[in-house]
């Protein structure tokens, strides 16, 4: 099964650029302030969670049944983000807008791809290692940080709205008075973090699948704030302070 997951990570990979390009040149993900309402949907706290759900339960399982001390390491920081995605996240989406049903099933897969291939690589084949290494307490600080500033961009996108409120507010205080998307960023650091704590191919292929499907996005929701709100901050930046 190493092969398969090598061949998974590779694939994921080269997937990344491809989402990258299409994301970057011309497509929207049908999500969110880009979903077109006669499409069928379904709620967006349901679909959130079950979405999410394959990320946490399935490395959870290979946690169990696994026999790599060291994997166990990194599934736990694993599934750290994903109890915040499937049981806590979901719960404070205040938007009413359906997310459509294909969304929702390509995010399935995905993470069910991901959940699998994190998962078994980290249950039987992710290297032993005795003690924690300088890569460890730099990868570790990278993730809690890249952690914090998403989960502090998200509190703030969610306390824009009143309860039953609709509608669009530009975000402002702490990053977003530099950046349109630090929950992004945040996210993407994250992930970089993981990478350099586990140090092996699936890690830093999801690494750098987020980089490039999230990232333009990010210069989407840029541009969409600019264009929705004439008042918008000239000198903000969409997703790296005073760079991009």
């Amino acid at each position: 099964m190493r092969d398969i997951l090598l061949a998974m990570a590779w694939l994921m990979i080269i997937t990344g650029f491809g989402v990258f390009g299409a994301l970057r040149w011309g497509l929207n993900a049908g999500y969110g302030r880009y979903t077109n309402p006669i499409r069928i949907g379904i709620n967006p706290k349901l679909a959130w969670f079950i979405q999410e759900a394959p990320s946490f339960f399935i490395p959870f399982y290979f946690m169990v049944v696994g026999t790599s001390s060291s994997g166990h390491y990194l599934t736990r920081m694993f599934l750290l983000h994903y109890f915040n995605r499937v049981f806590i996240f979901p719960f404070s989406i205040r938007s009413t807008t359906c997310s459509p049903l294909y969304i929702m099933a390509s995010a399935v897969f995905f993470c069910t791809y991901n959940g699998f291939m994190q998962g078994a690589w980290n249950a039987y084949y992710q290297f032993e290692e005795k003690e924690l290494t300088v890569r460890h307490y730099i990868g570790s600080l990278i993730y809690f940080f890249g952690m914090y500033i998403n989960h502090t961009a998200d509190r703030i996108l969610f306390n824009l709205r009143a309860p039953g409120e609709t509608g669009y507010k530009i975000p402002t205080g702490w990053l977003y008075e530099h950046v349109s998307c630090p929950n992004y960023l945040g996210e993407i650091i994250e992930w970089i973090g993981y990478a350099i704590i586990a140090w092996n191919l699936p890690a830093l292929a999801f690494a750098i699948f987020t980089a490039a499907n999230i990232g333009p996005r990010a210069l989407s929701h840029h541009a969409w704030y600019k264009e929705k709100f004439p008042e918008y901050p000239a000198k903000r930046m969409a997703l790296i302070p005073y760079f991009l």
